[in-house]
């Protein structure tokens, strides 16, 4: 499903995503193939970096676990969720990619970004969305085993703030920490200052 206009969207944490007419691509993918939601956000985060990079030559991260970063900017939120019915399961990525939005557009946060905004000219939406879906289908055609060695492989090393020092918020304290790359079960995996390793399952990564 492709919208050309976002006014009530909701991201992770319940937050909004506001996105102008003509202004981004909004899509949801339908999935009804047995990949865990963390690795298939991941899936789509590693195709969008490497669309991006393909149109419009601009570098862009995945900060852990959902949003596509150029720089300290947010360009890119990606939203899981999986649906069970009649003993089915379902599961459903939302992808907001600011394309040729203006980051300073009433009711966008000081964080956002686009794509137009950071190349200084307009991208083409209709060819932004053939490269991510030439880079998703090329993904998802692997098998099993191929598709998740694959998306890891790819993932890490576009990691944002790897190598730096960044915060953690979540339900308990702060954690602050260096990332280090990730956990066998996709977790973050954080180097505290003295030292410990920490593998952080859930909660919202910010630059420090």
């Amino acid at each position: 499903m492709l919208s050309d206009e976002q006014s009530a969207g909701r991201g992770r944490l319940g937050r909004s995503w506001i996105a102008p007419p003509g202004s981004s691509l909004l899509l949801s993918i339908v999935l009804r193939r047995e990949v865990p939601s963390i690795l298939l956000t991941a899936l789509c985060s590693v195709a969008i970096v490497e669309a991006v990079e393909d149109l419009t030559g601009l570098t862009s991260k995945i900060k852990w676990p959902n949003d596509v970063m150029i720089g300290a900017r947010k360009a890119c939120g990606i939203l899981t969720e999986v649906l069970s019915r009649d003993e089915r399961t379902t599961t459903v990525v939302g992808i907001g990619l600011n394309v040729n939005l203006d980051p300073s557009a009433e009711g966008l946060p000081s964080t956002a970004t686009s794509l137009s905004a950071e190349l200084g000219a307009e991208v083409d939406r209709a060819a932004m969305f053939g490269a991510l879906l030439r880079r998703l289908d090329a993904l998802l055609s692997l098998d099993d085993r191929s598709l998740e060695r694959e998306t890891r492989r790819r993932w890490e090393p576009l990691l944002w703030r790897r190598s730096q020092g960044v915060r953690v918020e979540q339900d308990g304290p702060t954690l602050y920490g260096v990332v280090v790359g990730l956990t066998p079960n996709d977790a973050l995996l954080l180097r505290r200052p003295d030292g410990e390793l920490l593998e952080v399952v859930v909660g919202d990564v910010e630059a420090v």
